[in-house]
C-alpha cells in the first residue's frame, strides 16, 4: 500500500523500482477510477528525440497549422 503526500506524490516501494528499471511513465485513468503507470522504455525515447524539432510548437492547433503549410508547399504527400 502506498499513499500521496500532500503535493501529489506517491512513493513507489523500492523492490518495485527495481524491477521496473524505469524513470519515466505514462499515466492512465482508468473508467473504474484506478490509476496505472506505464514505463517509457529507452526505445521510445531515442525516437522522441528524431522528433525534437516538433517540440517548438506551443500547441497541437499550431502544428497543424504548420503541417498544412509544408503539404500546401508541395513538399508534402
Amino acid at each position: 500500500m502506498v499513499s500521496m503526500d500532500d503535493r501529489g506524490r506517491v512513493l513507489i516501494p523500492k523492490d518495485v523500482r527495481r524491477r521496473v528499471k524505469a524513470r519515466l511513465f505514462t499515466v492512465e485513468l482508468m473508467s473504474d477510477g484506478s490509476i496505472v503507470l506505464k514505463p517509457v522504455t529507452s526505445e521510445v525515447l531515442e525516437l522522441a528525440g528524431k522528433f525534437k524539432d516538433l517540440l517548438k510548437y506551443r500547441s497541437m492547433e499550431e502544428l497543424e497549422e504548420r503541417q498544412e503549410e509544408y503539404v500546401r508547399s508541395g513538399r508534402g504527400i
